[in-house]
């Protein structure tokens, strides 16, 4: 009898206390870094999910369309993270004065794994180990005690890995889940396995097997807000 009261008791809580916990993560007055390719450039992006879940926190988002890790994507050098991250962190402590960054949040590879890139995948995780030393490592205080949360890539859908341009990169996405979980863990980061993102279905939750939709954009952010409320 008393454990059938305990259980019911626990039912009746559990509401309250979901409710509790997201009033509380929505209170969170966090500052937040978001760095990401065209999936966080969309008026429903994950970078917009993460301020709409945080609407106190401040999110700096300097994501970019084409943007890859460490290579020259479209001959344009701008897309090159390793290449601009040093201009791009002094423009993220401008923005909030000095106020210390508590994440920065990186979601890239997808164009990484490019079918152009298909032979140089070998240097995807240690240009990924690379940003993370220099985001580490900068001289802005608002930056280099932030939390880095890696995200990898969500899946490749199949009308994109019908196209020569992204022939074959679900497997090289794939293996960057593993890696980059190693890269993560080897610099003292958190990481989001995007690529087994709970619930998403790249086959209806985008258009082309490729960009997230808003549900898919949100799904993508839950695991990361569940390690900001920790």
């Amino acid at each position: 009898m008393k454990v059938k009261l305990k259980i019911l008791l626990s039912c009746l809580l559990l509401p309250f206390v979901l409710i509790a916990q997201d009033g509380a993560s929505k209170k969170k007055a966090l500052n937040i870094l978001t760095l990401g390719d065209s999936n966080g450039t969309f008026p429903y992006s994950w970078p917009k999910q993460l301020q709409a879940a945080l609407p106190n926190a401040t999110v700096f988002n300097i994501s970019k369309s084409g943007r890859t890790i460490g290579f020259l994507n479209l001959g344009d050098s701008s897309l090159n993270s390793l290449f601009v991250i040093d201009e791009n962190l002094k423009k993220a402590a401008a923005f909030t004065k000095n106020r210390p960054f508590d994440y920065i949040v990186i979601d890239l590879g997808t164009n990484d794994g490019k079918a152009v890139f298909a032979d140089r995948q070998g240097e995807v995780p240690q240009n990924l180990e690379r940003l993370i030393q220099k985001i580490k490592s900068s001289s802005c205080p608002a930056i280099n005690n932030a939390k880095i949360i890696v995200i990898s890539p969500t899946p490749y859908g199949t009308k994109a890995e019908a196209t020569e341009k992204y022939k074959g990169g679900n497997k090289r996405v794939k293996k960057m889940s593993k890696t980059f979980k190693k890269i993560a863990k080897r610099n003292g980061c958190l990481f989001v396995n995007g690529f087994k993102t709970r619930g998403l279905n790249v086959e209806t939750m985008t258009a082309d097997g490729l960009h997230l939709d808003a549900e898919g954009s949100k799904l993508l952010i839950e695991p990361v807000l569940s390690l900001m409320m920790k």
